[in-house]
């Protein structure tokens, strides 16, 4: 790694625990490495959206319409992630003439930190989602609270997500003195 101060490596290594191949952005390495965080987010993202399958068409078929539309609204929310995510810049274009500045430590140090609380928040989402596909199938537990709760935490990782673009955009242009 390009100088990684001992700040981030908790949140590299956290990282590494979920996915095998994570080098938190290492030199040669950064393109791959972004495609790794994004095909994580979109297969969790994916893992939400199939247990919220299961609950609607449960639902549905028991003829629970308020839980079968907000286990429909958390559907729409992971497909409106999984496309912001496929179609978010990713900021490591570099050509050696442009006019992109050159990534910074600090930079990366904020991009590791950012893609370790994205990936804990999608973490978090499938942990809701398997608690409402639970409640479901046992009764324990309130299902629309918790449909509505994954729904939001999915609403949630998709603006933190957003977020990335104020980090990657100081990787776009120098800056102009």
């Amino acid at each position: 790694m390009i100088g990684t101060p001992l700040d981030v490596l908790p949140y590299v290594r956290g990282i590494q625990l979920i996915l095998t191949g994570y080098s938190g952005y290492s030199k040669g390495k950064r393109k791959h490495t972004d495609q790794i965080i994004r095909d994580e987010i979109i297969r969790a993202g994916g893992r939400v959206r199939s247990h919220m399958q299961n609950v609607h068409d449960v639902c549905f078929q028991d003829n629970d319409i308020t839980s079968a539309r907000a286990a429909k609204k958390c559907m729409e929310e992971c497909d409106m992630l999984a496309n912001d995510v496929d179609k978010s810049s990713t900021g490591m274009d570099h050509a050696f003439l442009s006019g992109q500045r050159s990534t910074s430590g600090g930079d990366l140090k904020k991009l590791v930190k950012h893609d370790h609380e994205v990936i804990e928040m999608i973490t978090a989402a499938v942990n809701l989602a398997n608690s409402a596909e639970h409640s479901l199938a046992t009764g324990e537990g309130e299902l629309l609270q918790i449909l509505r709760h994954t729904t939001q935490k999915m609403s949630s990782c998709r603006g933190f997500f957003g977020a990335r673009t104020v980090i990657l955009s100081g990787l776009k242009q120098k800056k102009k003195k």
